[in-house]
């Protein structure tokens, strides 16, 4: 087995061995793991989540369970899954004592959270074994491709809309239809609501038409006109 670790601040990355599961975890085959912005700048050094070197990135990870670790009785082999960045939250601290969503404000505010690729060995591996409960299962529609990059960025843009509690008949806005931005775009439209995209370049414009959104506009004002908007 074999995974990807940054031996120290800003130097290549190389492969090298990963341990066996552990009770309470699920080792788990990785099929896809995206890479992610924080990935260069956890090794740059210009972003730190209290781990050191070396370190095995990658948070956006899905694939297929292939063993349990002892007291593990919610996964099983064969299972597929996706692998959640926020594994836990500290659940003392003055965030936490909020009862704040497991998202990803959680995941900045909490004061020690455990984040898969930041903190602990992520998914930039052949195999990751991870905490059972770190793990959601996947529809057998969807492929490992597409749902490994909804571990990061599409829990995010839905956390965004959630945090935001639009009622029905609202309007939501998504600033920005990138890779975050394309996702929103859809979860809004999806959920029901008059959803407005806003964005300067020419080729996202139609873009957003194709995914959904009711409304395009390029600057503030035109947004203004269109209606004030619940978010994002």
């Amino acid at each position: 087995m074999r995974t990807v670790v940054v031996p120290a601040l800003d130097t290549a990355w190389e492969t090298r061995d990963v341990p066996e599961v552990t009770a309470g975890q699920v080792l788990v085959r990785v099929h896809a793991s995206g890479i992610c912005g924080t990935d260069v700048l956890i090794t740059q050094g210009r972003l730190s989540f209290g781990a050191g070197f070396p370190m095995a990135l990658g948070h956006e990870g899905a694939g297929e369970v292939v063993a349990v670790g002892d007291g593990v009785s919610s996964r099983e082999v064969g299972d597929r899954v996706g692998i959640v960045t926020l594994q836990k939250a500290c659940g003392v601290c003055a965030w936490c004592r909020r009862g704040e969503p497991l998202d990803f404000v959680t995941a900045a505010n909490c004061e020690s959270p455990v984040l898969t690729g930041m903190n602990v060995p992520g998914t930039h591996a052949g195999y990751v074994a991870v905490p059972a409960e770190a793990t959601v299962p996947l529809p057998d529609g969807l492929s490992y491709e597409h749902a490994a990059p909804i571990m990061c960025v599409g829990y995010t843009a839905w956390a965004g809309l959630r945090r935001a509690s639009p009622q029905p008949g609202d309007r939501v806005a998504v600033s920005g239809i990138g890779g975050l931005g394309h996702l929103a775009v859809q979860y809004a439209k999806s959920a029901g609501f008059t959803t407005i995209a806003v964005t300067r370049s020419p080729d996202k414009q139609e873009l957003a038409r194709e995914l959904g959104a009711d409304v395009v506009v390029s600057d503030g004002a035109q947004l203004r006109e269109a209606g004030t908007p619940t978010c994002c």
